[in-house]
């Protein structure tokens, strides 16, 4: 099955084509068989595109997951687990906390740094990867860089996400959407109309 567009809808203009040069059906035979062929290309343009949506989800979901989760030795048991948890928790919660400025963001990302140092001089992983969540969830990416500056796998994690987070945005821009309502009105025209 073919998932571009512009290959469906030339495809599916070849069959058209082929099918208007036999010269042994008549007109409404044709027209049938066009009608076929003109469904089949938008059944076919319906499932690439629903597929590569949610391709799309999938890769931003697992990204995020990536980028969101809190390390647990595979050797641990399930009440280390929980204790890692509640840890993480109980860090990240004294971060927010923290960063509660509505009035004025710059000295939440102020805090964020501040936080950060101090976990990266203590040698407090789960203080350090709550700061690296807040700072994600307000913006504050010059904290981000800190936290990844030394951690190349995580930073990877991030790229992921972030390429993902703006194809996921892209599909939902207003070129995407107008390319798509462009191929969904070529699939749905006649061809050479006869």
């Amino acid at each position: 099955m073919a998932t571009d567009p512009v290959e469906i809808l030339n495809r599916r203009n070849a069959e058209v084509a082929q099918i208007r040069g036999f010269a042994d059906l008549t007109e409404e035979a044709k027209e049938r068989r066009i009608e076929e062929v003109n469904e089949r290309a938008q059944a076919e343009y319906a499932a690439a595109r629903e597929s590569a949506e949610r391709e799309r989800t999938e890769r931003l979901e697992r990204s995020r997951k990536a980028v969101f989760r809190v390390h647990v030795p595979a050797t641990a048991s399930d009440a280390e687990e929980a204790q890692i948890y509640a840890a993480y928790r109980s860090a990240y919660r004294d971060v927010y906390s923290s960063t509660l400025s509505p009035e004025n963001p710059d000295r939440a990302h102020e805090e964020l740094e501040r936080i950060l140092q101090q976990a990266e001089r203590t040698g407090d992983k789960l203080l350090a990867r709550a700061a690296y969540h807040r700072a994600i969830d307000l913006g504050a990416q010059g904290v981000v860089d800190a936290y990844l500056a030394s951690r190349p796998q995580e930073n990877r994690a991030w790229e992921s996400y972030t390429a993902a987070h703006q194809e996921a945005n892209h599909s939902q821009g207003i070129e995407h959407l107008l390319a798509r309502g462009l191929t969904e009105r070529a699939l749905s025209s006649d061809p050479a109309g006869g």
